[in-house]
């Protein structure tokens, strides 16, 4: 059985029935036999115990396997690289206008999506920490051959800044891949770290039929 914590062992409470025997070897005042870590910059990891089970079945006492050390950003960075390429992230949502599965010929048909971050909780080397994956490109491709690069998502009509305009009419689907870029932070750190590497995301609409509008000359009915 390993775990980290403080190495004042006179300290540790509910460890698998050591207590007692622990807290009874230490007397009110008495100078601990280890100090805790201090880090001035990064994460005190606390010290690493180990206990072994005996014959009879009991764990024998804690012994001292590592003492606590400071973790930096630069220890986990490996680490955290590994974990962002594993991230659950949530595509980037694909909105288009007109939203009801039709657009026209000649007419902008508009895309934009959302650039939220996502945020992860994940303990990496015992350390607690929060990996942040945040949208930094978005790949729009309209289904007709023609697709397009942006750094921004794109606004809703009349702000619009994304869209494509079809010059013939027939049946496209539009998808819209997204790159992430990823950061993290010690858990009681104000520092964000980057991440190398990227992730991609891919969404894309069901079946948009695209029409050609045609304008007719009629008879007024009231003559």
């Amino acid at each position: 059985m390993y775990w980290r914590a403080t190495a004042a062992l006179c300290l540790l409470t509910d460890l698998a029935g050591f207590v007692t025997e622990l807290a009874a070897s230490c007397t009110e005042g008495e100078q601990l036999a280890f100090a805790d870590v201090q880090c001035d910059d990064g994460f005190a990891l606390g010290a690493l115990f180990r206990a072994q089970r005996l014959p009879s079945g009991n764990l024998s006492d804690p012994e001292l396997v590592a003492e606590g050390t400071c973790v930096t950003p630069a220890d986990l960075a490996a680490e955290a690289a590994r974990e962002f390429a594993t991230l659950p992230i949530t595509p980037s949502p694909l909105h288009v206008q007109p939203p009801d599965g039709w657009t026209l010929i000649n007419v902008e048909t508009v895309t934009y999506t959302e650039d939220a971050a996502q945020d992860f909780e994940t303990t990496l080397l015992g350390v607690p920490v929060v990996i942040r994956a945040l949208p930094d490109e978005f790949a729009w491709d309209y289904g007709d051959g023609t697709t397009t690069v942006t750094e921004h998502p794109g606004a809703p009509y009349p702000a619009n800044t994304v869209g494509h305009t079809y010059t013939a009419p027939g049946e496209v689907s539009i998808s819209l891949t997204t790159t992430w870029r990823g950061q993290f932070q010690i858990a009681g750190t104000a520092t964000w770290t980057d991440v190398p590497g990227t992730a991609t995301t891919t969404t894309s609409t069901g079946p948009i039929t695209v029409h050609e509008a045609r304008t007719r000359l009629v008879e007024d009915p009231a003559g």
